[in-house]
């Protein structure tokens, strides 16, 4: 849900979400690397209100444009804990990590991310 729908939410990433964001750079697009010298210095700054596990990172406190244009950098998918099957996409903007993209590909309620060896990466 890029751009609309966003709560507040400033806070620390959480280990999954770390660890999910580790192994998209590692998974993802050749430009991806490049990006990996950013995650000691993210944090979160929204999060999606549908639901979902979306969250849009800062890095050291500078948030990207929601709309202005997007690099996909990885893409996975899983199936949650809920049963709800998901596709995630890693996204930067303006040279930063913007957008940690979780949706579900189908209708969903809430759901939340599965353990990291339960992703498929790449």
């Amino acid at each position: 849900m890029t751009g609309s729908g966003r709560i507040p939410e400033f806070r620390e990433l959480t280990n999954s979400e770390r660890s999910l964001l580790e192994r998209l750079l590692e998974q993802g697009t050749p430009r991806a690397k490049v990006y990996a010298e950013q995650l000691s210095q993210v944090t979160v700054v929204s999060r999606c209100s549908c639901g979902c596990p979306t969250i849009d990172p800062a890095v050291r406190g500078q948030a990207a444009s929601p709309g202005s244009p997007s690099e996909i950098l990885s893409e996975a998918r899983g199936m949650s804990p809920e049963k709800v099957q998901f596709g995630i996409i890693l996204h930067a903007r303006e040279g930063l990590l913007s957008e940690l993209e979780v949706y579900a590909l189908g209708e969903a309620g809430a759901f939340t991310l599965p353990e990291i060896d339960r992703i498929e990466f790449g």
